[in-house]
């Protein structure tokens, strides 16, 4: 599965997938955070993982973190 990174003024990243059920995407989230933080990278979930949608076909899967670094 394809996620998108996307790394925020203030330390904050935002992941994005755009292929998938939400179950699906929030489940690849989910293990991305876990390898980022298994690498020495200390993230932490801010909120819950949410899903926003355009269309009919498109499922945006949003979630902010906080990285301390």
């Amino acid at each position: 599965m394809k996620l998108r990174v996307f790394a925020l003024p203030g330390g904050k990243i935002q992941v994005f997938g755009d292929e998938g059920t939400f179950e699906e995407v929030k489940a690849a989230t989910t293990i991305l955070l876990a390898q980022l933080k298994a690498g020495g990278l200390p993230v932490e979930l801010v909120g819950q993982i949410e899903q926003h949608k355009d269309d009919v076909t498109h499922v945006h899967i949003h979630q902010d973190t906080n990285q301390h670094l």
